[in-house]
């Protein structure tokens, strides 16, 4: 992604944030994930680390689905089709390393390492990712400007399996998933009010959603969640007296339960 350097920083990296981002020990967030039963490796990315032990406490509190795995890897290098993505969430065990055939597990986040980006204060595309969050908005690619959209999407990608597989079995979702390409989203004119990004498939309709109702109800200096951003939502643990308010909030309320 070309970074333009004459835009507005909207996206809420706060001053206070960054001196927190930079201060931070990334071992130390590293061994608190492995004590959550995350496996992970942040590369020694301190912006990719901050921000996944961020997003994990907001998830947590919500009381949403968690990731088994968090890594930071060069996307050049991973067979998976998009090579320049920021991040992606592997629904299913599954063989993403083309170098030594490692079969990954599921609910694994990846972040992009963007090594042809590199130089000598960092990694260009995540030392701007306030900038990248802008442009990202602003292309209609995302639902909000805030720089921890990358990261709460792909969370949201794991809440929503592990949704999934309480209420299917790791099997059958297997079996469904492998589908997935063939699924239409239904009501693009709806879905398209999300964000563009969100008529990829059912499930990035779902990520798209989730990710700017919890952004959307966060206090932006403690980064604390409104807990009723899930329970006045198609997310909401029980059903059986929630009503959609719309029709958008119905279908999510399907897709969100694995019905596409």
């Amino acid at each position: 992604m070309q970074i333009n350097q004459n835009i507005n920083f909207k996206a809420g990296l706060t001053s206070q944030i960054q001196r927190e981002i930079a201060s931070s020990d990334v071992r130390r967030i590293s061994s608190y994930l492995f004590q959550q039963g995350i496996q992970n490796d942040f590369k020694n990315n301190k912006i990719i680390a901050w921000c996944s032990l961020k997003c994990l406490e907001i998830i947590k509190k919500l009381k949403l689905g968690l990731p088994e795995g968090i890594f930071v890897e060069d996307f050049a290098k991973l067979n998976v089709l998009d090579k320049d993505a920021s991040g992606l969430m592997n629904f299913a065990p599954t063989k993403l390393y083309s170098v030594n055939d490692t079969v990954v597990g599921e609910k694994t986040i990846f972040f992009n390492e963007y090594k042809d980006l590199n130089h000598k204060n960092g990694n260009l595309f995540w030392d701007n990712i306030n900038q990248v969050a802008d442009e990202t908005y602003e292309a209609n690619m995302s639902t909000t400007d805030f720089f921890l959209e990358i990261f709460l999407h792909e969370f949201a990608h794991a809440a929503h399996e592990s949704n999934l597989i309480k209420k299917f079995g790791g099997k059958k979702l297997i079996s469904s998933l492998q589908n997935l390409n063939n699924l239409q989203v239904q009501n693009k004119h709806l879905v398209s009010q999300i964000c563009k990004y969100a008529l990829s498939n059912p499930l990035e309709v779902v990520a798209c959603d989730l990710s700017k109702r919890i952004i959307t109800s966060l206090n932006k200096e403690s980064l604390i969640p409104a807990d009723n951003c899930i329970k006045n939502s198609p997310y909401r643990k029980f059903s059986l007296f929630y009503k959609p308010d719309n029709l958008l909030d119905h279908m999510l309320r399907g897709y969100w339960n694995g019905k596409y």
